[in-house]
């Protein structure tokens, strides 16, 4: 085979491998300053957008519509279903708290790799051009 055939070829491996590496990495920042600007925007512009759409009781015991006469179902008294009902909401607010930093760890995490592989792969490119 001549080697110029195969030099050409290894050229545009290369080149691909590069363009498929800056494309991947450049996702890779995009996405990840979306997701944290949706946090940001939901944490301090849009508070509400946050809340889960569906509340419940804690327990079957507070549910109102449960008659005090249910043999299976003992009724508990108005303070107890509001001590769990806080507690229940407390415990839904330090879940929303700790998904918001699991998700900013990893949208910081990934542009850390992003921005140098991107970087250093497009620049690559860029010095290597080919006419």
């Amino acid at each position: 085979m001549d080697p110029t055939i195969l030099e050409g070829r290894l050229a545009i491996l290369k080149n691909f491998y590069f363009y498929v590496v800056s494309f991947v990495a450049l996702m890779m920042i995009v996405f990840s300053v979306a997701n944290m600007i949706d946090i940001v925007l939901k944490t301090y512009v849009f508070t509400k957008a946050d809340f889960n759409y569906y509340s419940y009781y804690p327990n079957p015991a507070c549910d109102p519509t449960i008659v005090a006469t249910d043999k299976n179902i003992e009724k508990l008294s108005q303070e107890e279903c509001d001590k769990m009902q806080s507690e229940m909401e407390k415990k839904q607010r330090d879940e929303r708290v700790g998904q918001k930093q699991r998700d900013l760890v990893r949208d910081i995490s990934f542009l850390v790799v992003g921005i140098p592989l991107f970087l250093l792969h497009w620049g690559y490119l860029r010095r290597n051009k080919a006419v």
